[in-house]
């Protein structure tokens, strides 16, 4: 980096630059939010994120944590519960709450308008995040339009834009992740507090997110801190196992019990998965396929590791973390790319943001790149892929992780995403939102509710009595704000 201009640091000591730093990367945060707005799906299609979904529909109407039978496993006075996380859930609450407003207000059935609304939660913490991956990238001593530059390559050249589509706990993992992380880096020891207390809400998420507390803790310590900085990451994290431990008594009336079997967890295999999360284009896998500009991080690293050294190893450490223990996790398929990476994304991000100038065409490129591969499932649910091979018997093909490359996922949601949107031009939308949430016969799942409509919102909008074309405008719009921000940000990013 040459042009004074383009060098930036975020400094602890220059407040005015910091608040016009903060004040654009929020607008790097909305201007995401808009545009991942105009394609918010209008249901959630699979087993995961309905379940979370059901945990809240049931705070929320029910004031209690079961399910019913459909979705849960039995457990606490015969009643059925997730499997999955309590954070999520929690903080959809309020979003559930306005969802079945809308649909009381509309005639429509409220578990469906109230999904809708719930999937508003992870598009905004997916845009909360691109704005902390600028932060964190400034923190890290990259330039202003270098931090702007990776940040977009998070929001739209990685999986990030996919789940942020989906209900899924990883985009809030990500988050918590990131803001401990930035926290982390910080001089004041409010800060360091802070980034131990989400250290152990981030368990709550994901109990993956057990990875954070120790670490950011052995960076305290390399710091050579105070020894209440360095064990405070620690506590948080203590903190965190024991409120999830709690969380599953109330469930199952067990501590250590999830309702998730533990045969799931396994050496064997271990290397394959491991390899297969970072190279492989099968289901699960193929970080370098599914989110191109991650590549760069490797040059990011050793240009960050020369002046932060720490830092950088602190960003390696959170990610080597997450790909090594889900690498004893045998995972099945259904999942976009390697879901399970999403949360170490903005870090390796924050590392290619260190990049000089000159490395920001390919950051550029490789970020074009993976919104191409990753494009389909903004108008289609990436599962019709692997409904499709369920139904004509090809299933145990598309969700291997290590198969014939031709089979992957990636090179079939093209095609899959074209069926989808040839199916929508024959369904009727009224009759789809009133079967949302009925199972599909055997064989036919590439034909149940969601799949056989354009997978946005404003498609389903004459189930309302509204026409498409009003929404598709609001789309445009949405989208038309998003640029126009995004576009000022950067302009204002070289100022």
């Amino acid at each position: 980096m040459t042009d004074k201009d383009e060098i930036y640091s975020l400094k602890q000591d220059d407040p005015d630059s910091n608040q016009q730093v903060f004040k654009i990367s929020l607008a790097l945060g909305i201007g995401v939010a808009l545009i991942y707005l105009a394609f918010l799906k209008p249901g959630i299609w699979g087993i995961d994120g309905n379940d979370m979904f059901w945990v809240s529909y049931s705070i929320v109407t029910e004031g209690n944590f079961s399910t019913g039978p459909q979705i849960g496993v039995p457990g606490r006075g015969g009643e059925y519960y997730s499997i999955r996380y309590p954070l999520l859930p929690i903080l959809a609450t309020p979003f559930v709450v306005v969802g079945i407003v809308v649909g009381n207000i509309l005639g429509l059935p409220t578990r469906y308008t109230a999904t809708l609304c719930a999937l508003v939660l992870p598009l905004l913490l997916t845009a909360i995040t691109t704005s902390l991956v600028a932060l964190l990238a400034l923190r890290m001593g990259s330039s202003k339009r270098g931090a702007y530059l990776a940040a977009i390559g998070y929001a739209f050249g990685t999986t990030a834009i996919v789940y942020s589509r989906e209900f899924f706990a990883e985009p809030l993992l990500a988050l918590l992740t990131t803001a401990s992380i930035y926290l982390a880096l910080g001089k004041t020891y409010r800060e360091q507090a802070g980034a131990s207390i989400l250290a152990g809400l981030a368990i709550t998420a994901k109990p993956a997110g057990i990875v954070i507390g120790p670490l950011v803790s052995f960076y305290f310590l390399c710091k050579q801190y105070s020894w209440r900085t360095v064990i405070t990451p620690l506590m948080g994290t203590g903190v965190g196992i024991l409120f999830y431990m709690g969380y599953n008594y109330l469930r199952f009336e067990s501590f250590f019990g999830s309702g998730q079997s533990s045969d799931r967890i396994q050496l064997s295999g271990m290397p394959e998965r491991l390899l297969g999360m970072l190279f492989s284009p099968g289901a699960g896998g193929g970080l370098i396929w599914y989110c191109p500009p991650t590549i760069l991080a490797i040059y990011g690293f050793r240009k960050a590791f020369r002046t932060k050294p720490l830092e950088a190893l602190l960003l390696l450490g959170i990610f080597l973390g997450y790909l090594v223990l889900h690498s004893f996790w045998i995972f099945r398929g259904w999942n976009w790319g390697p879901r399970f990476l999403v949360p170490a994304l903005p870090a390796l991000l924050a590392l290619v943001a260190v990049l000089e100038k000159k490395w920001w065409d390919w950051i550029v490129a490789l970020t074009l790149l993976g919104l191409f591969w990753n494009a389909p499932t903004l108008v289609s649910y990436y599962q019709r892929y692997y409904a499709e091979a369920s139904d004509r018997g090809d299933f145990a093909k598309a969700i291997a992780l290590w198969g014939d490359p031709l089979d992957a996922p990636l090179f079939n949601a093209w095609g899959a995403a074209f069926r989808q949107l040839g199916a929508a031009f024959t369904s009727n939308v009224a009759e789809v939102i009133r079967g949302v949430g009925e199972p599909p016969g055997s064989g036919n799942l590439a034909s149940s509710d969601l799949l056989r409509i354009v997978a946005v919102w404003w498609w389903v909008l004459p189930a309302a009595g509204i026409p498409i074309w009003v929404g598709f405008v609001i789309a445009i719009i949405l989208v038309g704000l998003g640029i126009w921000l995004l576009v000022r940000g950067w302009r204002e990013m070289g100022e």
